[in-house]
C-alpha cells in the first residue's frame, strides 16, 4: 500500500505570488541580487521551477514586480495615500517625516530593495524593470499632488510632473544617505531640509469644487 501523498499547498495565484515575493526578497538578502533567479526562488519556496515561471513568466518580471510592491508599500507609508492638507512644503515635511519613521522601522527590507534596484539599473535586461518602478511611482505621487492640490484649491508654479519627480528623487536621496550613513540623530532634520527645497512653489488658490 503506498504511503499517503502529502497535501499539496494549492494557492490563489496572486498570494501565491505574494509568496514568492517575499521569497526573492530572502534570497537578495542572504546571497546578494546576483543570486536571484527564477529557479533560486523556487528551491527556497520549496516548489518546482514551473511555479515560479507561472507566475511571472521571466527574471526581469520577477524584478520588476518585486520593486513595484516595494515602492507601493513605501509610497503607502509615507504618503498615507495623499498628502496633508496644508501648505505643500509642510505636507512635504510631513511626508519625509513619514519615510524616516518607516526607514527605521524596515531598514532590512529597504537595503535589501536598494540593492536589487542598483542591480537592475546597472543590467541591460533588468534596467526596464528599474524603470518601470520609477515611471509607476512618479505617476503615483502626481496622482497624490493633484489630490492635494484640488482638496486644498492650492496650485503649484512648478508643472505637477516635475515636482512629483522631484519628490522621488528626494525620497531616494534621503533613503540611499541613511542607509550608507546610519545617522539617525540627524534623520529627522535631513529630512526638513529636504522639504524646505519645495517652499514657495505655490502659485496661488483656485476655487475650492463645489459638494
Amino acid at each position: 500500500m503506498n504511503a499517503e501523498a502529502p497535501a499539496r499547498d494549492y494557492l490563489p495565484l496572486e498570494e501565491r505570488r505574494e509568496r514568492l515575493l517575499d521569497t526573492a526578497l530572502a534570497v537578495v538578502a542572504d546571497a546578494g541580487a546576483s543570486a536571484l533567479s527564477l529557479r533560486r526562488v523556487a528551491e527556497r519556496a520549496g516548489v518546482a521551477h514551473r511555479v515560479v515561471t507561472y507566475a511571472f513568466g521571466s527574471k526581469t518580471a520577477l524584478v520588476e514586480a518585486v520593486l513595484h510592491r516595494a515602492s507601493q508599500r513605501t509610497l503607502e507609508a509615507v504618503w498615507a495615500d495623499d498628502l496633508a492638507l496644508d501648505d505643500f512644503a509642510s505636507a512635504v515635511r510631513l511626508a519625509l517625516r513619514g519615510l524616516a519613521r518607516d526607514l527605521r522601522r524596515h531598514e532590512s527590507e529597504y537595503r535589501v530593495v536598494s540593492e536589487l534596484t542598483a542591480s537592475a539599473r546597472s543590467h541591460p535586461d533588468l534596467r526596464a524593470a528599474a524603470q518601470s518602478e520609477i515611471e509607476a511611482s512618479v505617476r503615483a505621487i502626481s496622482d497624490s499632488i493633484e489630490r492635494w492640490s484640488t482638496a486644498t484649491g492650492r496650485t503649484l508654479e512648478t508643472p505637477i510632473p516635475i515636482v512629483a519627480a522631484a519628490l522621488r528623487a528626494s525620497v531616494d536621496g534621503l533613503v540611499e544617505w541613511w542607509l550608507s550613513s546610519r545617522d539617525d540623530a540627524a534623520l529627522d532634520d535631513v529630512a526638513d531640509v529636504v522639504a524646505s527645497a519645495f517652499e514657495g512653489r505655490e502659485a496661488g488658490r483656485t476655487p475650492a469644487p463645489s459638494a
